[in-house]
């Protein structure tokens, strides 16, 4: 029941703020065969240079509860020029609250959006942080476009991984709506501990 609270939550909350002028609202939610998720991304823009998103993502297996997985990051951006911003955030993540600050890289064309972000995190101590967001929205027919969608993040002391993310989502997009196949593996200190989720997703852009 509990995890049935948290997700009505924050899609209600979600839903709420993306018809606020101006906000952009991501939802996403996948089932798969460890677990079920739901991740959004809420972001806003002041003007040219300033914007600020909220990044969350829950994820609950269906039989262990010591697997779940949360991560909550608030985002405040600057935009250098067209294609470089700093960024600095806070948020909680297993096993606790964390702040960061990176430099970003982004490259967006009709059908790629490319992002690579460095910086540090700290949480229980420094990592060096690296971010990696590919999307590719290639055509298929006049309403129809392929989405391929790859994000990763690394977490390194520079001597071990710390925390490792990497999610992979195909499938197809028809205006607003996106949907197909998913897999989410997760790496945890040293990658003594790793989960890995294999099933289906579904996304709405508003």
């Amino acid at each position: 029941m509990l995890r049935f609270i948290y997700f009505l939550f924050f899609s209600t909350f979600g839903f709420l703020v993306s018809n606020a002028q101006g906000v952009n609202f991501y939802p996403e939610l996948t089932v798969g065969n460890r677990s079920i998720s739901y991740q959004h991304i809420i972001g806003y823009k002041f003007n040219d240079n300033w914007s600020i998103n909220n990044v969350s993502l829950f994820d609950t297996e269906y039989t262990n509860d010591k697997n779940n997985i949360f991560f909550i990051r608030n985002m405040l951006s600057y935009n250098v020029n067209k294609h470089f911003k700093i960024n600095v955030s806070l948020g909680v993540k297993n096993p606790g609250a964390f702040t960061t600050l990176t430099t970003q890289y982004q490259y967006t064309s009709s059908s790629i959006k490319l992002s690579y972000a460095i910086g540090s995190t700290y949480q229980n101590g420094f990592t060096l942080e690296q971010t990696l967001t590919m999307n590719y929205t290639p055509s298929l027919t006049k309403n129809i476009q392929a989405y391929i969608n790859l994000f990763v993040v690394v977490n390194t002391n520079l001597k071990e991984l710390d925390r490792g993310i990497q999610q992979l989502r195909l499938g197809i997009k028809k205006e607003k709506l996106i949907t197909g196949i998913a897999t989410n593996l997760d790496q945890f200190t040293k990658a003594e501990k790793t989960l890995e989720n294999f099933g289906v997703f579904i996304k709405y852009n508003f």
